[in-house]
């Protein structure tokens, strides 16, 4: 990885697809993917509070790495399938069937560089053994009628989901290091972390698994009403029967919820190329919704804590307002919106307990062009702006205060410019205004930077099925972050630096 010494990341992958049509109303497709990831972890830097910085931007090099060379590790696997299966029944009725099989494997050992000075840091295991076995079935049937000058489109469904996962991780991570049994090891140089330490024995799985199984049951209905593609409306509802449950080898628990949603939409056509709508939509999240979450304040279900956590789901509404224009003879689209999110129910720590009953809100306007200027000329931009702020918690320091661990301003410019017709040049900026750290809101007091990134290439077709392209990322080396870890004493996630790709992709 580009700017961090000893970091690697390897993948490669592979997939394959069928279709058969054995009659002109029947229509099956399969594909299958298989994807492999392997490489030394990379849990970024320690954040020095006082300095109110990472390090590598106070007194540290950026390639600084604050693994273990010879113990840290990281493995996954991912492959699934999914056949896909369309009979029309007449020319206004489709039955459509998706299923799917997926298994995932996510093994690693890394190390986590927290409480940063500006001398010494402190490392921390971290480890994780997962696996995750997923089935899921959805069936729906289409129906399509006119009423007068309205033409209307119905879709009612049902899914059926059942994930297992099966969660470990390591132990004796840190034996050979001063004689520590606890993961942990302190005061260790900032500028110069031991990262070729010689460990003797390799980390050895602790046999003390969670387990958990998700059984989800739905059922959907979508209607879109369009009169002459100037008036269309659409609205959908959803109901979701959702059951957790988790064991480990001395204890179990369950959570079970049943979440109603349902959305509202409307277009409004002045003419063939403007448009103008609105948007209305819910949704939950239920305990235990992110499976790769050993805590409950992240959204994951934890076995031993159950008093804790039998907690409704939180609730998402969203409301968007916008336009669409194609211009230049409708080359290029212009778009601009104005958008709210409010969450209700939301889960925060209070002591050693989840809670629920916080509510925040965001509001922004997120504004985007694409498309061609000219012939040889194309341009694709956006832009968001957002405003913040915590609306309830059980801390009264938290209310009125912006949300943490999101950037509120951001920018992105692609433009590609064709000098012949098989050679292409272009290049993209992106910007990323400040990130406030905390839980909820912003208030920790640590702050990561602005940033600005360039990247350009080139590109050359040879003939139609084979391409080459030049990308160099980051052409400017910049020091910068993607995210905190959400502590009080974080470490933080740094980017990769300067980077050159060569790329050669052909079609048969």
């Amino acid at each position: 990885v580009a700017g961090r010494n000893y970091v690697t990341d390897d993948r490669w992958g592979a997939l394959g697809a069928l279709k058969w049509t054995p009659t002109d109303a029947i229509k099956v497709t399969a594909n299958y993917v298989h994807t492999d990831l392997s490489g030394l972890p990379d849990f970024g830097v320690p954040y020095n509070r006082v300095a109110g910085a990472p390090v590598t931007s106070v007194n540290v090099d950026r390639n600084t790495y604050y693994g273990f060379v010879n113990r840290d590790f990281q493995k996954a696997r991912q492959d699934f399938g999914t056949v896909n299966a369309e009979v029309k029944i007449t020319p206004d009725i489709t039955l459509a069937n998706k299923t799917r099989l997926e298994r995932s494997v996510l093994d690693y050992v890394g190390t986590l560089p927290n409480n940063g000075t500006y001398t010494t840091t402190t490392l921390s295991a971290q480890s994780r053994y997962q696996v995750t076995d997923t089935v899921a079935n959805v069936t729906d049937a289409t129906f399509k009628f006119d009423t007068g000058p309205v033409k209307h489109t119905t879709i009612v469904g049902a899914e059926f989901s059942q994930e297992k996962v099966f969660r470990d991780n390591y132990t004796g991570l840190t034996s050979e290091l001063a004689g520590l049994q606890t993961g942990t090891q302190l005061l260790v140089s900032v500028f110069a972390p031991p990262n070729l330490f010689p460990f003797v024995n390799a980390p050895q799985r602790s046999n003390n698994p969670t387990n958990i199984t998700v059984d989800t049951k739905a059922g959907y209905a979508i209607h879109t009403a369009n009169f002459q593609d100037i008036i269309i409306l659409n609205g959908g509802i959803r109901y979701d029967d959702y059951n957790i449950a988790g064991s480990t080898l001395t204890s179990n628990t369950g959570v079970h919820s049943g979440m109603f949603n349902y959305n509202v939409g409307g277009v409004f056509k002045p003419v063939p190329y403007g448009s103008l709508y609105a948007a209305y939509a819910t949704s939950s999240n239920p305990v235990g919704a992110e499976l790769d979450a050993s805590g409950t304040a992240y959204g994951g279900l934890v076995v031993n804590n159950a008093p804790f956590q039998a907690l409704a789901p939180e609730e998402n509404k969203a409301a968007e307002v916008g336009t669409k224009w194609e211009l230049f003879d409708r080359h290029l689209l212009v778009t601009a919106a104005l958008f709210q999110t409010e969450k209700t129910n939301a889960r925060e720590t209070s002591g050693a307990n989840i809670i629920a009953g916080a509510e925040y809100r965001i509001r922004g306007i997120d504004l985007g062009v694409g498309g061609k200027i000219t012939d040889k000329w194309s341009v694709f931009a956006g832009a968001v702006f957002m405003e913040s702020r915590v609306e309830k918690s059980i801390d009264p320091a938290q209310v009125g205060v912006q949300l943490a661990n999101i950037a509120h301003e951001s920018f992105n410019m692609l433009t590609k410019y064709k000098i012949t017709d098989p050679w292409e040049i272009g290049g993209q900026a992106t910007y990323a205004s400040k990130i406030y750290g905390g839980t909820l809101g912003a208030t920790t007091g640590n702050v990561l930077p602005e940033h600005w990134r360039f990247d350009a290439f080139t590109e050359y077709r040879f003939n139609r099925n084979i391409k080459a392209k030049l990308s160099v990322n980051n052409i400017f080396d910049t020091v910068y972050y993607d995210a905190f870890y959400r502590s009080a004493s974080p470490f933080v996630f740094i980017a990769p630096g300067r980077s050159v790709w060569l790329t050669l992709s052909g079609t048969l």
